[in-house]
């Protein structure tokens, strides 16, 4: 199936290269462009107005990314994603999230926390009502306040540089039976564990919640129920 790209914008802010890079990037990791859907360069020009050069390049850069495969006849296509694939994202995860619930927990103010109370109380509440792609921005802007509050740049510009990674398998958890009402449930205990100031216990809680998430992931797959 050819890739329909029609929303794709340019703000020629960044280089054309980039804008298109990071746009079909997102498009990817997203979940709005299909495993083995094809990729038009011709198309995608000519969709969002401009020269075809931009666009090879950002193909070529998917392509060193391993997000995009070419095609024997020519052309791209979205590749699938594998197992080791996902293995190595939660791995990632895990080494760098783990860390920033550590550093936040020890760093942590109380307008922090509560600003975190009450991103986990809306997340609940929109469990409840089956707002499933609310409950997913809420996660991410859960997991966002507390990166920062590790008061670690650099730790926060690494995570944010996965980040899209990141939201994929997120979005994931959406499609799997108590996925998200699990995530709900770690959440509150890591929020708990910071409260009481003790900077392990956030640390082992993330590790765990993430590996779950892990497992989840890899049952559905090995189960063929997700297309990773």
């Amino acid at each position: 199936m050819e890739a329909s790209l029609s929303s794709l914008r340019v703000s020629k802010k960044k280089s054309l290269r980039e804008e298109v890079y990071e746009s079909l990037k997102k498009s990817i990791l997203h979940g709005k462009l299909k495993a083995g859907q094809r990729l038009i360069e011709e198309q995608l020009a000519f969709q969002v107005g401009i020269s075809r050069t931009p666009v090879r390049e950002a193909f070529h850069k998917l392509e060193r990314d391993e997000l995009v495969t070419r095609l024997p006849k020519g052309g791209f296509a979205v590749r699938q994603f594998t197992q080791e694939d996902v293995e190595e994202i939660f791995g990632i995860r895990t080494a760098l999230e783990s860390y920033a619930a550590y550093l936040a927990t020890i760093h942590i103010t109380s307008d922090k926390i509560s600003a975190l109370e009450k991103k986990l109380k809306e997340s609940e509440e929109a469990l409840e009502r089956g707002e499933d792609e609310k409950v997913v921005q809420l996660h991410t802007e859960f997991h966002d306040l507390l990166y920062k509050s590790s008061k670690s740049k650099k730790l926060v510009e690494m995570i944010n540089n996965f980040r899209d990674y990141f939201y994929r398998y997120r979005s994931a958890l959406l499609h799997i039976e108590n996925g998200i009402s699990y995530s709900n449930r770690d959440h509150r205990q890591m929020l708990e564990a910071m409260k009481k100031k003790n900077a392990r216990l956030a640390e082992r809680l993330v590790r765990k919640h993430l590996e779950r998430g892990k497992d989840l992931v890899l049952k559905e797959i090995e189960e063929g129920r997700m297309v990773p």
